[in-house]
């Protein structure tokens, strides 16, 4: 639209500083000049005329109201023929949007097609594809690199744990219960961690099932009810009755965890928890206010592992959104064709 409105924009002052030249310089002939005609029987005598003023107004009145009627159409028209241009012109640029808005991480190396005889473009597209490999070759090493680094942890983690278990009549108990949360805490980001990896490199074995979401909710309420009144939190839950999801109920569980503990353990002061459906869609909200958080920031393998789980299984999507006062997640289930 912007550029239609320039193009029409352009036109009519092109033509309106004609006819504006058009009009002085008929109104100075008009007005000013005089005209002389000789008579062809009597050629030394010399006719002199000019028009009146109210001539002189009449000639440019009726002038001016052809021009308007003229112009309106060819205005419109001008507009009409910008906005084809225009959006002749942007259509390999949407295209190219459309492109990039449908890459995932699985895709990211195969690049976008490139337009068609169009030099700028074709090098615009040739660019973005260089850089599209190349962030697609750093994120499947990132993925490697985690789910090595997850793996070798996994066994000297188990092994410590097997030797604490065992030396925990020969130390303080307060130490022993210590070390053992510690370890099933760092043993949790060490699987939640594998599990990211796998997802994200499409790897997920997924059974999928209907699943009562409704039930399952109301299932995990009342812990968290708790937790959140420990850490001064009012968390609001309204979930609609009869809410079922095709999902894979164990990766399912492990999303609903990983988001309600983000939030007791981040959230300021308030959050609020909704299910309903959109359309053919469920939905599930889940807000709380940012302000000053109560426990620093972790290592995002909670948000990561959701949004991998949601894009390793069919129909689901994930969305965030952090404006700097509120921070949101949404998880939407939409119906897959069996």
């Amino acid at each position: 639209m912007r550029m239609a409105a320039w193009f029409g924009l352009a036109l009519v002052g092109i033509v309106g500083i004609l006819i504006f030249t058009a009009h002085q310089h008929l109104d100075h002939e008009l007005r000013q000049e005089k005209w002389d005609r000789s008579h062809p029987n009597y050629p030394e005598w010399s006719l002199h005329g000019s028009y009146t003023d109210a001539e002189v107004h009449d000639i440019l009145g009726e002038l001016i109201q052809v021009w308007v009627w003229v112009g309106l159409p060819a205005l419109g028209l001008a507009l009409g023929a910008g906005f084809l241009l225009a959006n002749r012109s942007l259509g390999p640029v949407k295209r190219i949007n459309k492109a990039l808005a449908e890459k995932n991480p699985d895709t990211l190396k195969t690049g976008i097609p490139l337009p068609e005889r169009d030099r700028v473009l074709t090098e615009l597209v040739s660019q973005i594809n260089a850089l599209l490999l190349r962030v697609g070759n750093a994120y499947d090493e990132i993925g490697e690199y985690s789910s090595r680094v997850a793996h070798e942890l996994r066994t000297p983690l188990t092994l410590l744990r097997m030797r604490i278990e065992q030396s925990a009549q020969d130390m303080p108990p307060e130490l022993s219960e210590q070390l053992q949360e510690e370890l099933s805490r760092l043993s949790a980001f060490v699987e939640r961690s594998l599990l990211a990896a796998k997802a994200e490199a499409g790897r997920l074995e997924v059974k999928r099932s209907s699943v009562d979401l409704s039930a399952l909710l109301e299932e995990l309420k009342e812990p968290y009810e708790i937790l959140a009144s420990q850490a001064g939190l009012d968390l609001v839950w309204v979930v609609a009755p009869g809410m079922r999801v095709d999902t894979d109920p164990d990766l399912l569980r492990q999303m609903l965890h990983n988001l309600l503990g983000n939030t007791c353990r981040y959230a300021s002061s308030s959050a609020r928890l909704r299910v309903f459906p959109s359309h053919r869609s469920t939905v599930l909200s889940l807000a709380n206010d940012h302000g000053e958080s109560r426990a620093p920031g972790g290592l995002g393998i909670g948000l990561r592992l959701v949004s991998a789980l949601a894009t390793g299984m069919d129909g689901h999507h994930f969305v965030l959104r952090d404006n700097g006062r509120v921070f949101a997640v949404r998880l939407i289930w939409e119906p897959t064709s069996p």
